[in-house]
Order: C-alpha cells, then sequence, then structure tokens
C-alpha cells in the first residue's frame, strides 16, 4: 500500500520509518486546511475547544506550535505544544479505544483513560492495589527480595484502620512486610526522633504531632493492610552521629526489601502532604467525528466516570492538558522530565531505584513502577520496563548464573533512552547483572551524571546516599570477574571503580542548559565555582565538586573509544568512624605514572555566553604550551573557579611569569586521536612522606582537538606528530 505524502501543516501522518516526528506549525494555517485534512481539523478543533473552555488566554494567531507524533512504547501520542508566554502549554491528544478506523486513520494516537479527581479517593486507592496484587503475583524478581526480608531495627507500628496505633517498635529480627516512605524533608521543622524522646516514641506517638505528608503515610499504610511503615527521621536517631552513620549504611536495604515504597513526589516539603486533587484546567474534552464525511460533529466536556461510546458511524477522541510524569519519553518532546520535588533530592536518586515497587503520589494521578513494569491512572495499560526475552531471561526462568550474559540493548545510543523511559529498570540489579563490563561503566556514569544533578542538604551525605546502588553494581561488576561473593574486593574509590579507574577519571564538570532562566538552576550554576564547603572526597573524585558532571565519550561508551596511556600505581580512601568505603570518607589519595606536561595559565579568550556575566567552566582559564601544533583546540574544563590561579594572575599583571600547572596524559581518544589530560596543581607545603616528591591536586581536565592532518603516505605515530608532548616527561604523580 502506497504511503501518504505528509501534510504540510500538521506533517501528518510522517513516513512509516520515522519513531518520533516534531513539526513546526501555526493555528490558522491548520484551521484553514482542516476541510482538506481530518488530523488538522482535529488539531485546530482540539486546541480552540480547550482554550475556550478553560482559564488560558488565546492568542490572535498561534504561529509557533509544536506537533509531536510519536508511536513508541514509552511516549507514544499525539502532542501539541503551545507557547503561552514563557512557558509551554502542553495538550495530549487520545482515544478510549483504538477501532479499525482508529488504527488506520490516526495510527499515532494512544489510548487513555478518565482519571480520579484525587488521588485520595477509592477508586485511586483501588487502582494502586490492583498495580500491587498484579506486581505480587506475576513479577519474580519483584519479589525475590522479599523472602528474605526482616523488620528493620526500629518501624513505626501503625495498627489497623479499624484499630490504629502509633509507636516506635524496636523489632526482634522477626519477618513481617513493611512500607517505606520516600519524600523532602524541608526547611521547616517538624518531629524527629532524638535521644530525649526516643523512649516516649516507644510507647506512643501523638498523630497531632506529626506533618502532614506522614500522616498520610500512615493512613495509607492501614489501608493497605500493612502493619509497619518505616520513616527515616523517626527511625534514626537524629542526634546522633553514630546512630546516624551506622543506620545509614542499612538504607539501601531497608529499602529494597520494602513490601511498598510511598513516594511524595509532588511534595516539596513534610507538610506538603501525599495527595493532590486535579485542578480544573486539567478537564477532558470529548470530540466526535462523523466516519463517514469525516467531519467533527460535536464536542463537550468529558467529565463522566466512563467515555462516549463510539458508534457505527462516529468516533470520539479526547484533548486535555498533559499530566506531568515521573519517567521521560524518549525525547525531549514525547514526555519531558518535570521538575518535581523528589526528582530534585540526592537522597531519594537510591530510595527509588533499589525498592521492587514505588507508588508515586504525583502532582496529577498515582504512578506505579517495579523492576518489571510501569503503569499510571491515565493510561489503559501498563510500559513494560524491558523485553522480558532479551534482558530477564527466558521466561520464568530468569537471571541466574548459568543464564548467558546478553546485552539488553543493541548499542550504546539506546543507553540514553532507557535511562529515560524505563529508569527503574536501567537503575537496577537485575539488569546490570546481565551487563557487559563496558555497559556497566556506561550506566554507572550516566547514573552518576543525573544523581548529581540533584540537591543535597548536607554536602557529606553524598557518597551515603547512593552507597546502596554502589553495593549493586559492585555485586555485578564481581560476577564479570567470576567473584560475585566477594563484591568488596572489586574496588571502589570515592565513586570510581578499580577495574575502569583511568576511564572513570575523564569526568567533567557538565550542566544540562547552561542558557537557563529557572532560578534553582541558575543559583546551582553560581554556585559550582566553590567545591563543596567541607572535604568529603579527594580532588580526583567527582565527588569534590559541587556541580553536575559527565563523563568523556558519556554517549557513546563503546570499548573502543579510549585507550588508556597511563598506570595506576596505587588508590586508597579513608572511611569515617562508623562508616564504610562506600560511605562517608575523610581522606584519598591516588598515585599514577605517566606523562606529565608543564603549562602556563593564562586568561581566557572566550568570553561568557550568559547576560548575568556567571562564567561556566570552560570560560575561567586557558593554557600556553612552549611547544604549540598548528590548529589544535584546547577543550579545557576547570572543576571550580580556580580563585588561586586567578589570583595569582591578577599579582603578575605589573610583570612577571604566569604561574605553571601540569597536565598528565590519561589516554587518547581513538577516533581522532584527541590526548586526554588532567589538569593537575601542586599543593604548597606538602609532598609524600615516603620520597618527598610533589603532591598535586586535581583542577580540571583538558582535551586537545587533534591530531593535526597529515599527508596519506606519512605513517608518524600520533604522539610524535603532536609536537607538545615532545616536552611531556614520565614522572608519578600523586593526587590527594
Amino acid at each position: 500500500m502506497e504511503e501518504l505524502p505528509p501534510c504540510k501543516w500538521c506533517g501528518h501522518p510522517p513516513t512509516s520509518s520515522v519513531d518520533l516526528s516534531v513539526f513546526r506549525s501555526s493555528l490558522i494555517a491548520m484551521e484553514a486546511n482542516a476541510s482538506t485534512c481530518l488530523t488538522c481539523s482535529i488539531f485546530s478543533t482540539g486546541i480552540r475547544t480547550y482554550l475556550s473552555n478553560t482559564s488560558m488566554p488565546v492568542p490572535n494567531d498561534i504561529d509557533h506550535l509544536a506537533i509531536i507524533l510519536g508511536k513508541l512504547t514509552v511516549g507514544k501520542g499525539m502532542t501539541v505544544e503551545i507557547p503561552m508566554g514563557p512557558s509551554l502549554l502542553r495538550l495530549s491528544f487520545f482515544c478510549s479505544k483504538r477501532t479499525s478506523w482508529m488504527i488506520r486513520t490516526l495510527p499515532f494516537l494512544d489510548i487513555g483513560k478518565q482519571i480520579p479527581k484525587t488521588t485520595s479517593s477509592d477508586e485511586s486507592l483501588s487502582w494502586a492495589i490492583e498495580q500491587i496484587n498484579h506486581c505480587r503475583d506475576n513479577h519474580q524478581h519483584c519479589n525475590s527480595y522479599l523472602s528474605a526480608a526482616v523488620l528493620p531495627k526500629r518501624v513505626v507500628f501503625v495498627g489497623t484502620t479499624a484499630e490504629p496505633a502509633l509507636r516506635l517498635y524496636e523489632s526482634q529480627g522477626e519477618r513481617d512486610f513493611y512500607i517505606c516512605l520516600s519524600y523532602c524533608w524541608g526547611r521547616r521543622p517538624f518531629l524527629r526522633t532524638l535521644f530525649d524522646n526516643i523512649e516516649s516514641h516507644k510507647r506512643c506517638i501523638n498523630p497531632d504531632d506529626l506533618p502532614p505528608t506522614m500522616h498520610d503515610a500512615i493512613e495509607y499504610t492501614r489501608q493497605l493492610g500493612v502493619h509497619y511503615i518505616w520513616i527515616d527521621s523517626l527511625f534514626i536517631i537524629q542526634d546522633s552521629v553514630l546512630d546516624w552513620r551506622e543506620e545509614a549504611g542499612k538504607m539501601a536495604s531497608i529499602y529494597q526489601r520494602s513490601y511498598l515504597v510511598l513516594s511524595a513526589t509532588s511534595s516539596a516539603d513534610a507538610y506538603g502532604g501525599m495527595h493532590v486533587s486535579l485542578p480544573s484546567d486539567y478537564q477532558t474534552f470529548a470530540l466526535t467525528v462523523n466516519t463517514k464525511t469525516n467531519e467533527i460533529c460535536g464536542s463537550n466536556i468529558a467529565d463522566q466516570a466512563n467515555f462516549p461510546i463510539t458508534t457505527n458511524t462516529t468516533e470520539t477522541f479526547y484533548v486535555r492538558r498533559a499530566y506531568d510524569h515521573v519517567n521521560r519519553g524518549t525525547s525531549n518532546y514525547a514526555g519531558r522530565i518535570p521538575m518535581l520535588p523528589t526528582n530534585k533530592r540526592g537522597w531519594i536518586f537510591q530510595e527509588r531505584f533499589l525498592s521492587s515497587r514505588v507508588l508515586h503520589f504525583g502532582p496529577h494521578e498515582l504512578y506505579f513502577e517495579c523492576l518489571e513494569d510501569s503503569a499510571c491512572q491515565c493510561t489503559d495499560h501498563s510500559n513494560t520496563s524491558l523485553d522480558q526475552e532479551s534482558v530477564l531471561g527466558p521466561k520464568g526462568g530468569g537471571v541466574n548464573e548459568t543464564t548467558p550474559r546478553q546485552s539488553p540493548t543493541d548499542n550504546f545510543q539506546q543507553h540514553s533512552s532507557m535511562r529515560k523511559t524505563v529508569a527503574k529498570a536501567y537503575y537496577g540489579p537485575v539488569v546490570w547483572r546481565i551487563m557487559t563490563r563496558d555497559e556497566l561503566m556506561c550506566a554507572w556514569h550516566n547514573m552518576v551524571h543525573d544523581f548529581t544533578t540533584r540537591d543535597l542538604t548536607y554536602a557529606k551525605d553524598l557518597f551515603p546516599a547512593i552507597s546502596g546502588l554502589a553495593r549493586e553494581m559492585s555485586v555485578a561488576r564481581a560476577a564479570l570477574h567470576g567473584n560475585a561473593d566477594k563484591a568488596q574486593e572489586t574496588g571502589y574509590y570515592a565513586g570510581l571503580w578499580k577495574d575502569s579507574l583511568v576511564r572513570d577519571l575523564c569526568w567533567k564538570v557538565g550542566f544540562v542548559n547552561i542558557a537557563t532562566d529557572d532560578e534553582e538552576e541558575v543559583k546551582r550554576i553560581k554556585a559550582w565555582t566553590d567545591r563543596a564547603l567541607e572535604w568529603r572526597a579527594p580532588t580526583w573524585s567527582w565527588g569534590s565538586v559541587n556541580a553536575p558532571v559527565k563523563f568523556l565519550g558519556q554517549e557513546h561508551g563503546t570499548k573502543d573509544f579510549f585507550t588508556p596511556l597511563c598506570e595506576v600505581l596505587d588508590v586508597s580512601c579513608t572511611a569515617a568512624a562508623g562508616s564504610d568505603e562506600m560511605g562517608e570518607l575523610v581522606a584519598g589519595r591516588l598515585v599514577l605514572r605517566g606523562q606529565l606536561l608543564p603549562a602556563r595559565v593564562t586568561r581566557p579568550r572566550l568570553k561568557t555566553c550568559r547576560q548575568d556575566g556567571l562564567r561556566l567552566p570552560w570560560q575561567i582559564l586557558s593554557l600556553e604550551f612552549a611547544v604549540l601544533v598548528e590548529n589544535f583546540v584546547q577543550h579545557l574544563f576547570v572543576d571550580d573557579g580556580c580563585q588561586d590561579l586567578l589570583g595569582l594572575l591578577d599579582e603578575i599583571d605589573a610583570g612577571g611569569d604566569p604561574p605553571v600547572v601540569y597536565c598528565f596524559l590519561l589516554g587518547v581518544v581513538r577516533r581522532g586521536g584527541s590526548p586526554v589530560f588532567l589538569l593537575l596543581k601542586k599543593v604548597k607545603g606538602q609532598s609524600v612522606e615516603e620520597t618527598g616528591q610533589d603532591v598535586y591536586h586535581r583542577f580540571g581536565r583538558l582535551q586537545l582537538a587533534g591530531p593535526p592532518r597529515r599527508p596519506k603516505n606519512d605513517r608518524t605515530p600520533w604522539k610524535e606528530r603532536f609536537g607538545v608532548l615532545a616536552q611531556a616527561k614520565k614522572e608519578v604523580v600523586t593526587i590527594i
């Protein structure tokens, strides 16, 4: 059957080879073309119907519409983005049943459902219980941790709906189901367990003393028929450093073995509560199409429980403001991740990905995700996380030591898609344990990037907040070396791994959106020039900086991408008292042997690209070498504001030599032959005790574009042609 050409005003239908289409148009143009194109008629009528029935202003000519058509499993649908001043209005078009006419005429149209007006309704509770029961009865991997679950050291006993109770209970190692609460603390004080009140909490906790989020979670636990809930502020003695360090190390397993995690996803603090009501501008509108004439013959507010029934001569489709979902779609257009409060907090990152099941109380609806599925109230189907056969093993077999190790993706570009659409599976132990070594490295780099975009109230919590995920990654890496039972021997040092240490050193400060006007993002960009206010990691670790980080080749990840050209002689970290090597640290040291190249610091040649004058990592410094090569470019990213080096430049403006720093060669990017360096500076007054050699701090990463072009018959090695490296000497460097 010959394909119809896409409409030049709405872009429908795109060619069959396209999974996602983004088409620019205008409302007036689609209205003018409505008589000849059904999709133009649907879009334009739907937009007008929504705008005329809500409080949204109606522009005279909406001439910057973005029409998104996607046919992928996650992010599927027909969506229109409308600029409304500084923000975007996203309208979603869907149907209640995919009839043969719908499939033939509008193949991108997804199935949707009317949702309850509040997440506290009986309908929402029934939906949640249905998802939990389906997972419990059908998902082997989600239940695997529950078989070994015992009650944590302390939990809150909540009783039942008929006979409610509330007290802190110190368990005796008995087995029972419990629920965990994942939430944002916020800045307002609320009831916590302290040395002074722990005994009274064991007798009784007054429910009136609890903030709304905890109160709602406790009541929901009773409604689910579970007797215990774990809440960190009531479980850990908050004014005891030793108790915190001891129990923080167990938090990962506590979430992992919980029956369910309740996530206050849309609540900014403990006083926001769990539940939400659907705003009036999110109501659904129904539009009826005469299938014989392809004309829209009616529209109304679809506020009844069941959508209208399609007849022999009519079909009904719907339009509403798009809901915010926890997962992202496969692109920035198909379901952008909303900046929900829990998506900003560092501790909540591993709480979500380690647990078997999470029930999110979102800004509009409930969203359920587990290790194998995800589902939301507004759709009539679940989004299967990953293909059962290729990732979770043969049906009923599961992943075990005898299952052949096979890749969950055909190429590394799919890693980016997986972490957006099926993040819980991608960052979960089930998938990690069947990844290859290079895929595990890629997954860890992606995870660190996503984690470092989040905030922590206390800087020292950085490594404890991902220690559980680090342990799972350790088990997966150990299995590759044939010693899955000795995961501690895989070598984890301040967020870097022994078996990929040189690649892990190739991180840089990297912001997602440098042109943002968002107040919180601007605040983050302003803060990046200062390292963490209190020491939490050695300078060679990404944990030492106060900014999001990216890794070299993160979007490539192939084993042939990078060739290491240095040797790791020694690496060590010292854990804080009561912690371990994956938790809070007090010291770290790295010893490398390789080529060390001196350079002089100069002022940057680039101007800031932000109107507020904020300088970004590549706009702080530049370097000069004793020998230059033709047409090479410095890709220089510093780790902080380098105030000490800039101060030295200020001092020598009147005369004198610029300060000297050192470039340590880590390796080379195979395609193009670009050398990659650590930027080091000597630490004044410190030396290696055994040898008296200098000690260095890392302050950035440098990549030189090149090497210079050469004639076809020239077989000179790239290192010899890169003249600047002739100044390098082989040295042993100690970095702290």
